[in-house]
């Protein structure tokens, strides 16, 4: 049967990545390939075409300029997927679980992305983009941990209004995993540093509720982790609507019938608000997963277990590596000249060794 001439109904682009309506990649790798070499005129632009999977083999292409990504990394990456033994690769996501640097660390180090442009910055940056065919989902490597906090529309702000929005998005983060760790931990072991004048309400907010306060965050938490699952059964433009509007009928119902206290579902809000911002997928999962690991270790040890969790967790974090690159470059190790770069360009981003 003709190639042209297939059906496709099964190839249908998935919505996994929610911003500005920008074009997206398919399902089919002749198609994205085209695609990027329509808006990347650049004879720099090379394809590397690599074959995975036994029983049902996919074909696999490493896009690069060449000059810009450094050619080192590419033979590393070319040497993990060339040392994969697998019968077959379902997605991206799989390919990324087996060939990343640290296998057990549950951060990605991968960026995954069906949109265009995204892919496209990435290329410019001196990146490497991985296409798996079937799938319309891309990754890119080596990243950082301040790549998943950038977003190609950031370029069409005003410079000053670029450190302030990513300030913004690394503060939902923080409240995200921790605020409602904090909130069990000062409720329960250290209720001495509230304000006295907030005390009262405080008490009176919490005198009908029958559980302890970290059953009531509980509680609430784990209805959202299965409301943002179930969100994702619809459409894309209503998940955060969704998300909000039930945690909002849900807090009400709660309250009137003593479950949990208002401020609990205050702190539970604030959290999922700041969750939304965060990408669904890459960081997003991850900052679920320890939100949940902080909440834990301040139950049984208050603020204390909180610090050490955090602490724990950045240490992790300046540890890791991405294709051999440190994850929190250029802050860790520290470089100045990547930072502000020769032609003084403040990116944050580090520069490509040219070869």
């Amino acid at each position: 049967m003709d190639k042209q001439n297939m059906p496709n109904d099964g190839l249908k682009e998935p919505q996994t990545i929610y911003t500005v309506p920008h074009g997206e990649f398919s399902a089919d790798l002749q198609t994205n390939l085209a695609l990027i070499r329509s808006k990347l005129g650049s004879d720099r632009l090379k394809f590397k075409f690599l074959s995975v999977g036994k029983l049902n083999p996919k074909e696999l292409v490493i896009a690069y300029l060449e000059g810009i990504a450094q050619p080192q990394l590419l033979e590393r990456l070319i040497t993990k997927i060339n040392e994969l033994k697998l019968d077959k690769l379902v997605g991206a996501g799989q390919l990324e679980t087996l060939i990343k640097d640290f296998p057990r660390s549950l951060f990605p180090q991968f960026q995954a992305t069906v949109k265009q442009d995204h892919a496209i910055n990435n290329l410019l940056e001196g990146k490497f983009l991985i296409l798996l065919e079937g799938t319309p989902v891309t990754l890119s490597a080596p990243v950082n941990f301040f790549d998943f906090f950038a977003k190609p529309d950031d370029l069409n702000y005003n410079w000053l209004f670029r450190p302030f929005i990513r300030f913004l998005r690394f503060l939902a983060m923080g409240l995200a995993i921790f605020l409602p760790a904090l909130y069990v931990a000062i409720i329960s072991f250290h209720f001495h540093i509230i304000p006295v004048n907030y005390l009262i309400p405080l008490a009176e907010s919490r005198a009908h509720v029958p559980f302890p306060p970290i059953i009531e965050v509980l509680f609430l938490e784990i209805i959202i982790e299965l409301l943002h699952e179930s969100a994702f059964r619809f459409a894309p433009s209503l998940d955060p609507g969704i998300g909000i509007l039930s945690v909002i009928l849900l807090g009400v119902a709660a309250i009137s019938t003593g479950m949990v206290s208002a401020v609990t579902v205050a702190v539970s809000m604030v959290t999922l608000i700041a969750s939304l911002s965060l990408p669904p997928y890459d960081l997003g999962v991850s900052t679920r997963f320890f939100k949940f690991t902080a909440l834990f270790f301040a139950a049984l040890f208050g603020v204390l277990g909180f610090i050490v969790t955090a602490s724990v967790t950045f240490a992790h974090l300046i540890t890791l590596e991405s294709l051999g690159q440190p994850y929190f470059q250029p802050l860790i190790p520290f470089k100045w000249e990547n930072i502000i770069g020769k032609r003084g360009r403040i990116d944050g981003r580090p520069k490509s060794n040219h070869r």
